[in-house]
């Protein structure tokens, strides 16, 4: 008979825990009392002693094991109704007793159907074996129900039952295509949700898992994932042996990693894991693996998984952030660029209206094409930016006089894997927004215009440190829109895009400075508040403009100095303006030559940088 039950399984859990501290208290106190009321002899009072303990502990263990089973059984059923933390379901099994007795019935009527199949493989035969299996649906989420199934079954038997429905079911060399899994979900759901359940409960038999990863078919050990929500655990360790069979071959769709990345998309912190550890950000990031365009949705699923794992604040510190440096590694090395392309065009008709086109550049009856932007890439510029401090002294490391070194892990990443990536996700014009923003962000961040920049304190140990903290905030903001820069320049970007984002970057440092005293920095402009405004405008509505564009088309190496010498001078008499507009006097002429100095070095490597990317 079925039993309504309702559990938070959170606050179950701190509950179990907190019987878990006081049944050890018992058991520490328990031969202490004993001792005692030996040494008191007749002076202890009748009545009960150290026996009620005990009962104590009896009744704290029987009580967190029964809640344990609970919550391990509400945390896996299916479609459980949740409001405010709390999840209701109906137990098919009072207590877990019932339910391991009830499941080793169960598996020594499916064994006895697999044995007569064996000897005899009718279609009767096969049918009594589908009948018995049928009997775990909707019971194998009980993970004592599914410990009394897969011990009585074996291994052996698990295994061959996978094998007999594979051979049935499955038409692709590469795995169960949706379709195909679908069909063989009747007879094997059950059982892949009973090797999870026991699984995530800790009382899957050992050599049943070994065989799992061991001995199983990739197609069925991919199934385990596609068909039941597996234990992170095992999540990782068979994705590691998937990720090393991926990749599209011939005229086979690859549905083995499809189950993979889609058990990924739904396991943020497994997903975190993968990519932390050896090649399995290569491998499942690679273009063959990425681009075969034979499983719907598959880079949506990919970019799902890689949102849980990578996203600031996900799962383990240290696991995101080795997660983060593979993958940057990853699209450090050109080769796997087009894994970030824009998916392939989605074609819009424009039907007349009225007689006009809804876009008068097509005529009626026109097809434009849009490409859409790529997912993996949006994820990737849209979470980077957590990173942005990092990577600026991963840059400087190389290129400047930054005393701060890179942090733990951080320190086996160059700056051309850093710039690379960025010209990857660059290649698609969708990721400039994202990453415009974030780099506003770090900008506002570092608060470029706190400190005076070349000290106004009334002591010359305050004003070294105005110096000094100045000057590492420059380096920092200017090694950022360094890698951006030279990024730009390793992307194949729409020539009006690539322009527009190239004089924002080249303005980028001092135009934050100016905004910093203005105090109006804002995250998704180059600048902000009227003053600091002056400095676009001298960048868009003079000759400023035209000679970055041509430079950018046509340079030479002295004309790069000369740009630089452009810029830096404009950029100072628009940060001396902002000054003044504050009631601030203007920097003496020995500050801003310094001033100048800082700003043409963060300037002229990019710049240089940009003309060996164009082959000047």
């Amino acid at each position: 008979m079925a039993e309504f039950v309702g559990i938070d399984p959170a606050g179950a859990r701190r509950l179990i825990t907190s019987m878990d501290d006081a049944a050890q208290r018992v058991q520490t106190l328990r031969p202490w009392l004993s001792a005692s009321i030996a040494e008191a002899g007749t002076d202890w009072p009748a009545g009960p002693g150290a026996e009620v303990l005990d009962g104590v502990g009896r009744f704290l263990d029987e009580t967190r094991r029964d809640l344990t089973w609970r919550t391990q059984t509400i945390e896996r059923v299916e479609g459980t109704a949740s409001q405010g933390g709390l999840r209701t379901a109906e137990f098919a099994f009072g207590d877990a007793t019932e339910a391991r007795t009830a499941g080793t019935l169960a598996g020594k009527r499916t064994l006895a159907a697999w044995q007569a199949y064996q000897k005899d493989p009718s279609v009767q035969n096969w049918e009594k074996v589908q009948e018995a299996l049928g009997e775990g649906q909707g019971k194998t989420a009980d993970a004592a129900y599914s410990a009394g199934l897969l011990a009585t079954l074996g291994a052996g038997t698990f295994a061959g039952i996978f094998a007999a429905v594979s051979a049935r079911n499955q038409n692709d060399a590469r795995g169960y295509s949706p379709a195909n899994l679908a069909k063989a979900k009747k007879d094997l759901g059950p059982l892949a949700e009973a090797f999870a359940s026991t699984d995530a409960a800790g009382t899957l038999p050992k050599d049943l898992r070994d065989r799992a990863l061991g001995d199983l078919p990739i197609a069925d050990m991919a199934a385990l994932l596609g068909l039941a929500r597996q234990s992170r655990e095992f999540l990782v360790q068979a994705g590691t042996t998937l990720a090393q069979q991926s990749g599209h071959r011939e005229d086979e769709e690859d549905w083995n990693t499809y189950w993979l990345v889609k058990a990924l998309s739904k396991n943020g912190e497994a997903t975190q894991e993968l990519l932390a550890s050896g090649d399995n950000a290569t491998l499942l990031l690679r273009p063959e693996v990425v681009n075969d365009e034979g499983r719907p949705g598959f880079k949506k699923l990919l970019a799902a998984a890689l949102d849980k794992a990578l996203a600031p604040g996900a799962g383990v510190v240290t696991l995101r952030r080795d997660a983060w440096i593979n993958v940057i590694k990853v699209f450090g090395d050109k080769t796997a660029w087009p894994s970030l392309l824009p998916e392939p065009s989605k074609l819009e008709y424009f039907p007349p209206l009225d007689g006009q086109p809804s876009d008068k550049r097509y005529l009626p009856g026109d097809t434009k094409v849009i490409p859409v932007p790529s997912p993996i890439g949006q994820v990737l510029a849209r979470h980077i930016s957590q990173y942005f401090p990092e990577l600026a002294v991963v840059w400087s490391r190389e290129h400047d006089s930054l005393p701060t070194a890179p942090g733990e892990g951080w320190r086996n990443l160059n700056a051309e894997s850093v710039v690379n990536f960025f010209g990857g996700l660059l290649r698609d014009p969708a990721a400039l927004s994202p990453l415009r923003s974030g780099y506003g962000g770090f900008l506002e961040d570092l608060d470029l215009g706190r400190e005076h920049p070349f000290g106004n304190a009334s002591t010359e140990e305050g004003r070294e440190g105005q110096r000094r903290a100045f000057y590492d905030k420059a380096v920092r903001a200017g090694a950022l829109a360094s890698l951006f820069f030279s990024g730009l320049h390793e992307a194949d970007l729409d020539a009006e895009e690539n322009r527009k984002f190239a004089v924002e970057l080249l303005f980028l440092p001092l135009d934050a400075l100016v905004g910093g005293w203005a105090g109006h920095l804002l995250a998704d402009s180059v600048l902000a508040g009227a003053t600091a405004s002056k400095a676009v405008d001298l960048a868009w509505k003079n000759t400023l403009q035209d000679e970055i564009e041509n430079f950018l088309d046509e340079g030479s190496p002295e004309e790069a100095s000369d740009l630089v010498d452009v810029l830096v001078d404009s950029q100072l008499s628009a940060f001396n303006a902002s000054r003044e507009s504050h009631g601030q006097p203007p920097l003496g002429e020995s500050d801003l030559r310094q001033l100048k100095d800082i700003f043409y070095g963060r300037l002229e490597p990019v710049l240089e940088a940009a003309l060996r990317a164009r082959g000047g």
